[in-house]
């Protein structure tokens, strides 16, 4: 019984942790952890302490709560292993020197995408949506869509319900019918299609990247003014995008051969 109330205390601090980290360095009130995770405010308070302690968050008064120096820490270390950022960057400045647009790299974060590379191609005129540190629910941008739609049903239908409440407060043109119908699309098309859904004038194009057991990783996409990403322009960069997206698998499983 004690090992599994342990286990159960270590899903709910990494609850917390993701929680905080959602809050992009903005601090986040100890009535917003409680709301995300749905635990009660006497045990995200003590789970709370015990991270503090540990250095993994810090506090401040006016703002709530951060991720701590700890995290970062970690973070360094974890990169040292996977390397995705190193890895990704040269197809993604590839892509934006070729199509002239931004480029990007984001992985999947449970029920999120969080963008780690930015890439910008020489067209004048660039779209500043998405940069690096930027996380959006899955379903949300042409990367967003691509990863939700390489997902099973089962799990689509449960990201659709843990991002129900942040999409309808922040993300009006990004609900469940909207999304369903994007899926869709992406399932047939092989690529998913952003049509300025979170701003109107900056659409985008993405294609899933899957990790070496198959699971969905991450995704490659674009991102333009409305005038640069038609249909004609879509019909190239998409399964270019897919074709990267096919190497960048490829070389991932390489760099995980000669770590082991």
């Amino acid at each position: 019984m004690s090992s599994v109330k342990g286990a159960q205390s270590i899903s709910r601090t990494l609850q917390v942790l993701r929680v905080i980290a959602g809050g992009l360095g903005e601090g986040v009130k100890l009535s917003w952890i409680t709301r995300r995770t749905g635990l009660a405010k006497p045990t995200a308070h003590r789970l709370l302490q015990a991270l503090l302690a540990e250095g993994m968050v810090e506090k401040s008064e006016s703002e709530g709560y951060f991720l701590g120096p700890e995290c970062y820490v970690l973070g360094v270390i974890a990169d040292q292993r996977y390397g995705l950022s190193h890895i990704a960057s040269e197809p993604v400045a590839r892509i934006a020197a070729e199509c002239g647009d931004s480029a990007f790299f984001s992985i999947r974060s449970e029920w999120h995408s969080l963008c780690l590379v930015r890439k910008d191609g020489n067209y004048p005129i660039k779209t500043h949506v998405l940069q690096p540190g930027t996380r959006l629910p899955l379903g949300v941008g042409g990367g967003g869509i691509a990863m939700l739609s390489a997902l099973g049903d089962d799990e689509v239908e449960q990201c659709l319900v843990a991002n129900a409440e942040e999409c309808a407060e922040h993300y009006p043109h990004d609900q469940r019918a909207d999304q369903l119908r994007r899926i869709a699309e992406c399932r047939e098309l092989g690529y998913g299609i952003n049509r300025g859904s979170v701003v109107a004038v900056s659409w985008g194009i993405g294609a899933v990247v899957r990790d070496p057991r198959g699971e969905v990783l991450g995704t490659l996409s674009i991102a333009a003014i409305e005038s640069r990403l038609q249909p004609e322009r879509q019909q190239v960069l998409g399964p270019q995008l897919v074709r990267e997206a096919a190497a960048l698998e490829r070389k991932i499983q390489e760099a995980q051969r000669m770590r082991q």
